[in-house]
């Protein structure tokens, strides 16, 4: 697997960014398998030692799509802004995509705003960051689902 700087270095096209989505839809679905259902939830620790836990809850539910929010469950210093992001989920097209960051603010459609107020690849930065924290998600879920022996 790339680590993220190495995929930072290339130029990345919409049929990557769309791959990356198709496998964060089947991440999130091995946490989360029914996103049609508001209230859904799981939370778990993403790695040993971690001082919170993160939380993925469905938040809105549409007939194709689905919106989970992934969020930081820890207390942090003010200087320190909680990770708060918003997942689409397209049921029918089978992939998840971050729409919002920290409340900060919505993601464009365009890969990159024109105005320089965004990194060319702040979406993929978002999109890889929620592949991490679901992958992280598995592993912690695999973790504690396991019997001793």
């Amino acid at each position: 697997m790339k680590n993220v700087y190495q995929l930072r270095k290339k130029k990345h096209d919409l049929a990557l960014l769309h791959e990356e989505c198709e496998l964060n839809f089947r991440r999130l679905h091995r946490l989360l398998p029914n996103t049609k259902k508001i209230g859904e939830e799981i939370s778990f620790s993403p790695f040993d030692g971690y001082p919170g836990r993160f939380e993925l809850r469905v938040i809105d539910v549409t007939r194709y799509t689905s919106l989970v929010r992934a969020v930081s469950l820890q207390s942090t210093p003010h200087w320190v802004a909680d990770i708060d992001i918003q997942v689409r989920v397209y049921r029918d097209a089978q992939m998840a995509e971050v729409v919002e960051w920290c409340r900060d603010r919505s993601i464009p459609w365009a890969l990159s705003e024109p105005s320089g107020l965004q990194a060319p690849d702040e979406k993929w930065q978002w999109n890889l960051f929620l592949s991490e924290l679901l992958v992280q998600g598995i592993r912690s879920a695999t973790k504690s689902t396991k019997a001793p022996i």
